[in-house]
């Protein structure tokens, strides 16, 4: 039996890598499966019962105790309630990220039903015990309703994911959506962590930084050095140009922060040299210094200029047109040619 157990898994799963537990069935009532990748998650231990599985163990790929528990509700409201007293009692005392998922036989909200009647106790039980133990429901992309009547005139959503509210922030990209039913009467759900990638990120080159000394001498020593694929031209090119994008993102973090400082002491420099002015000691020496000092402070505020020159150049020619006198003229010209000037009733 264990034997036949293993190769029905195993022709769900598809290869040997995997481990599994299982709670059987209860009369008509479908038992629940298990299988993970040993190599993502390392089980520690577990709780097997009529309605639910409990697996403690390890996400490998962060390390964090994760608690998984699937559950298959039962349909009697007092037997629904010690589920949830239990299962809260179970997560209270487990000291890491928490996942539960399944078919809970039960619906949050009025909305969760179509053509049966909505009981308004069992919902708040059951939000109750989401409240409880700490957890939110991951949003449930696809279709609104999980289960559907042989007969389509009923529908509920009675399948869904649970997890602690920290898993949210240490992994903001979770989602979860419905896929095709086919011959059953239960949607199955799907739970992943994706992230959208929108191809690389822009590099913008700002006309300010040619002004900036000793900026070409290092692009071009960047160039010569940036690692290449002597075996394709175009992979080369590429290879060359993302380097060159860093060594220049670094290079200009370091320049702004250097021009920063410097604009700081430069405005010391002179406050101390029109302090010497102010005294008396105006020698030749001391003037051709401040104005050293000067053309040092006007180059880095001409810098600063043309960077905040180009950075506000698309803002600008938007909200500047908006506000121009050529705009709210061309308003005024749209709005008289689209006034009704009059009606035409039998020809009057």
């Amino acid at each position: 039996m264990e034997n036949m157990e293993f190769r029905c898994v195993r022709s769900c799963w598809g290869n040997y890598a995997f481990d599994y537990i299982h709670s059987n069935s209860v009369g008509n009532s479908g038992g629940i499966l298990c299988a993970w990748d040993p190599n993502s998650f390392r089980k520690s231990n577990y709780t097997i019962s009529d309605f639910f599985v409990i697996i403690r163990g390890v996400w490998l790929k962060n390390g964090i105790d994760l608690l998984i528990i699937a559950v298959y509700a039962p349909h009697d409201p007092r037997d629904k309630r010690m589920l949830w007293d239990y299962l809260v009692h179970t997560i209270n005392q487990w000291d890491g990220e928490v996942v539960i998922m399944g078919d809970f036989n039960e619906v949050r909200h009025k909305s969760d039903r179509f053509g049966s009647i909505f009981n308004a106790q069992g919902a708040d039980e059951f939000n109750s015990f989401i409240a409880n133990a700490g957890l939110e429901e991951v949003p449930l992309g696809g279709s609104a309703f999980t289960w559907c009547h042989k007969s389509a005139t009923k529908m509920s959503k009675l399948d869904r994911f649970l997890i602690s509210e920290n898993l949210f922030i240490t992994c903001p990209h979770i989602t979860a959506t419905t896929l095709e039913r086919y011959l059953s009467d239960h949607r199955p759900i799907l739970l992943r962590e994706s992230s959208n990638d929108y191809g690389p990120v822009p590099f913008r080159f700002f006309h300010h930084w040619i002004e900036l000394e000793g900026f070409n001498n290092f692009v071009v020593d960047t160039w010569k050095t940036a690692p290449g694929d002597a075996s394709n031209g175009m992979r080369n090119m590429m290879c060359k140009l993302k380097f060159i994008k860093l060594k220049i993102r670094e290079w200009i973090k370091s320049n702004r922060h250097s021009r920063k400082g410097m604009r700081e002491k430069y405005k010391e420099e002179l406050r101390t040299l029109d302090d010497d002015i102010d005294n008396g000691n105006g020698s030749d020496t001391v003037v051709n210094k401040r104005m050293e000092v000067i053309n040092d402070l006007q180059h880095i505020d001409k810098l600063n200029a043309m960077d905040m020159a180009q950075k506000t150049k698309i803002k600008w020619s938007v909200e500047g047109d908006e506000n121009s006198r050529f705009f709210h003229g061309l308003l005024n010209k749209k709005q008289n040619q689209l006034n009704i000037q009059g009606v035409m009733v039998d020809g009057v």
